[in-house]
């Protein structure tokens, strides 16, 4: 039975309110109504003036189910807090990822959202929360001991934890390793058809893929992606352009901008969208493509139908899972034949991710469970579950890395650089970022650059009239913005002193 729109918001609203009701619902609808609940009165009423069972708080939690485990392993984490906090009990609510964000948008809306929750999404996500009033800033909750546990410059003024100046969320992942980009290689395969390692350049990439295709016979492919969700088609494009101009930030997003000059600039990635283009058109690429979701890459890259493709960090343990033997090679992506120019830029060496909630009437108990949630054992437990790297490097001292890891790792020195984020510059610049990003002209980037390679189009021209069309977009908010009281102009997105093959770090 096909389900509607309607029928499945009112699932989502459904299981958020549920979820709620069991848990004794402590948002906007707890508080006097039953949030708390206190232990059973003495049977001897000489006992009343003694000891009082405490009062239990309530504390819903919300998390992304992204994989089978997740919600296991944060009930398994949650009933080990519970154990040291008896007077706190936290009910874990788990979506899956496409779910997600729609679910905790209706809860707010209903005035019942949970008491902490995942913040899914990155930087426009973090934004969304914070200027739709759902987050209660941690600034006063945090005191010396808590930070000491946390990298320096972790919750800085340049931190991503911070929005408009306040820290929003805790961080658990070291974000390079949600960043990385790194070539997937099946090194039997390399050997098979002559190969002694991964290419370095784009035309050893190209010269290997095409080899390997043609040899191939239609049981080995060369080169594949993971679909046509532009999403992930700009994961491809961020991995193997990483290399390309110094100074241009935002390869797999939408907004791709130039640092040095300000400039919206995705005709800088057409040498990649181009070369892909070519593979796709001379059928290099593995056939159906375009109608793949990672499962199916993973399927097809582990059952040794694929040689190379460009991938997650998280991919790794995905693949093991199907293929624990496979001779599987994890390296930088290839570069431009002339040699490195840029690298794959991050912002910040943590970003929000575990927030409390503004409409918490139980913001204590919810800070005891955050407080959990930031300590070395969490983050350690977080690491030997989910083999992500995790923003504590004390939490992983003293467990053996796996050799996938130790190569993810080596690949995050290699290829990603902290760069400069333009609210480092000016501030302002949060209060109409997505007022940009939302205008960009329809279809957006990276759905013009794959319509280019799947219909075999010159990316370049698309590519010079986005960017026009674009900078235009730019300009207009801009004078939005300014017209609307908020100090910015164009220059407030230019770095020119900024090397581009060096860390931008803020002091």
């Amino acid at each position: 039975m096909r389900r509607t729109g309607r029928s499945l918001i009112g699932s989502l609203v459904t299981a958020f309110a549920l979820a709620g009701t069991l848990a004794g619902c402590s948002g906007g609808n707890n508080g006097n109504n039953g949030n708390t609940s206190a232990g059973s009165p003495a049977a001897d009423p000489t006992a009343a003036a003694t000891a009082k069972p405490a009062e239990v708080q309530k504390v819903n939690f919300s998390i992304v189910s992204a994989r089978p485990g997740d919600e296991a392993f944060y009930k398994e984490q949650m009933d080990l807090f519970m154990k040291d906090n008896p007077d706190v009990k936290v009910t874990v609510i788990a979506n899956p990822t496409e779910q997600y964000n729609n679910a905790l948008q209706l809860s707010f809306a209903a005035n019942e959202g949970p008491d902490l929750f995942f913040i899914e999404g990155g930087q426009p996500q973090a934004r969304t929360v914070y200027d739709n009033h759902w987050v209660e800033p941690l600034d006063s909750y945090m005191d010396d001991d808590f930070l000491a546990r946390f990298p320096e410059g972790a919750f800085s003024r340049t931190s991503q934890t911070r929005v408009n100046g306040e820290v929003i969320g805790i961080p658990v992942r070291d974000p390079r390793f949600d960043k990385v980009r790194p070539l997937y290689y099946n090194a039997d395969i390399l050997e098979q058809y002559g190969f002694s390692e991964p290419p370095k350049t784009h035309s050893e990439f190209t010269a290997m893929a095409t080899k390997i295709t043609q040899e191939g016979k239609g049981k080995v492919y060369g080169f594949a992606m993971m679909g046509k969700a532009p999403a992930v088609f700009g994961l491809t494009v961020s991995g193997l352009g990483s290399g390309l101009e110094g100074g241009v930030i935002g390869y797999e997003g939408n907004t791709i901008i130039n640092l040095l000059s300000g400039q919206f600039s995705s005709k800088s990635a057409t040498p990649v969208v181009e070369m892909l283009r070519q593979l796709n058109a001379q059928k290099i690429v593995a056939p159906g493509w375009e109608n793949w979701d990672t499962a199916q890459m993973h399927q097809q890259f582990a059952a040794g139908r694929v040689a190379m493709f460009i991938g997650a960090a998280w991919q790794a343990e995905e693949i093991r899972k199907l293929n624990e033997g496979i001779d599987m090679g994890i390296a930088a992506a290839p570069v431009p034949d002339d040699g490195r120019k840029g690298y794959r830029d991050t912002p910040t060496i943590a970003e929000p991710r575990y927030a409390m909630s503004a409409q918490s009437e139980v913001k204590e108990a919810a800070w005891k469970v955050l407080n959990f949630l930031g300590s070395v054992e969490f983050e350690r437990a977080n690491y030997e579950y989910a083999k992500e790297l995790v923003v504590m490097p004390e939490a992983m001292e003293g467990i053996e890395m796996s050799p996938d890891m130790q190569a993810i790792v080596k690949v995050m020195d290699e290829t990603i650089r902290m760069t400069p984020a333009i609210n480092t510059k000016n501030q302002n610049y949060d209060q109409f970022s997505k007022n940009i990003s939302d205008a960009m002209p329809k279809p957006k980037i990276q759905e013009v650059f794959l319509k280019a390679v799947m219909e075999n189009a010159d990316p370049v021209p698309l590519a010079e009239s986005y960017d026009q069309k674009a900078n235009a977009v730019i300009d207009e908010q801009i004078k939005i913005a300014n017209e609307g009281g908020i100090a910015f102009t164009r220059e407030d997105m230019k770095y020119p002193d900024w090397d581009p093959m060096q860390d931008y770090i803020v002091e």
